[in-house]
């Protein structure tokens, strides 16, 4: 099972969590990796704190944009950067929290020759790393495309995919209709050219800052994935009925946001458990 996997770490001012998220690389079972830190024009010390661990591990490569790009262009930067067979992400203030993540992965790819892509469930946590709450993702290619064209079935920081798969679809669109779903994006082209899975474990533990959301944000997201409907709406099923989904939670959200009350963590918690 000795198959490069690159593992994808955009940061930006990222100094205040990214230890933990290295940490959790580091824990890994499966150690034939390499980890590619994209840092995209921090001014804090994220720089300093990834050196002292590039200064211990040659699996580590520390790249750090000219200015700010954004994380399309970052990401994209890192797939051609990167060497692995697989590619796999994390975000700087993530953790992965299941040792044997990678290893069963990349045990899941080498049994399952035609998928292109597999993600795991997730444990929600707030900024003081205490859990909110869990979920599982359906699991079979059949019941993910049944579900995907209304529903983001990945977290982006749980998956594996092939990077070869990543490649002919394109990568990540860089177009500014897919900020902040150009993960959502890239599982939608990889679903039609292969089986995608999610594990029943939890292996990643993702942070919910109120900081990273805002609602206009929100807002927009179901916006765009309006458009993501109609433009995948012959590459999977149950069209008419995500439709009707997706139109039901954009108006009720645009009237929910109005509502005279402070946008906490309460409310984003509320929105990720209706994903």
């Amino acid at each position: 099972m000795n198959k490069l996997v690159s593992i994808i770490l955009p940061t930006y001012n990222g100094s205040k969590w990214i230890k933990k998220a290295l940490e959790s690389v580091f824990a890994q079972s499966y150690t034939d990796w390499e980890l590619l830190v994209i840092d995209d024009g921090s001014e804090d010390n994220t720089s300093i704190i990834v050196d002292s661990y590039v200064n211990k591990d040659q699996r580590i490569k520390y790249i750090k944009n000219d200015s700010n790009i954004g994380i399309q262009k970052t990401l994209n930067k890192g797939l051609k950067e990167a060497k692995g067979e697989y590619i796999a992400r994390i975000d700087d203030d993530d953790i992965w929290v299941d040792k044997y993540k990678l290893e069963k992965q990349v045990e899941f790819f080498e049994n399952n020759k035609d998928y292109v892509l597999v993600g795991t469930g997730v444990i929600m946590a707030n900024e003081n790393g205490e859990e909110l709450f869990r979920y599982l993702l359906p699991e079979k290619d059949y019941d993910i495309k049944n579900k995907l064209l209304g529903k983001n079935c990945f977290a982006h920081s749980s998956v594996l995919f092939r990077k070869d798969s990543a490649i002919k679809c394109g990568g990540y669109s860089e177009d500014k209709d897919t900020l902040h779903i150009e993960d959502y994006d890239l599982w939608l082209k990889l679903g039609t050219i292969g089986k995608l899975a999610n594990l029943p474990t939890y292996s990643l533990k993702y942070t919910i800052r109120e900081s990273s959301l805002s609602a206009t944000n929100r807002l927009e997201v179901f916006r765009k994935l309006l458009s993501y409907l109609k433009k995948h709406k012959n590459n999977y099923n149950n069209y008419y009925p995500m439709l009707i989904r997706a139109y039901a939670r954009f108006v009720l959200y645009s009237i929910y946001i109005k509502l005279p009350k402070k946008f906490s963590l309460n409310r984003i918690i509320k929105l990720y458990k209706e994903r």
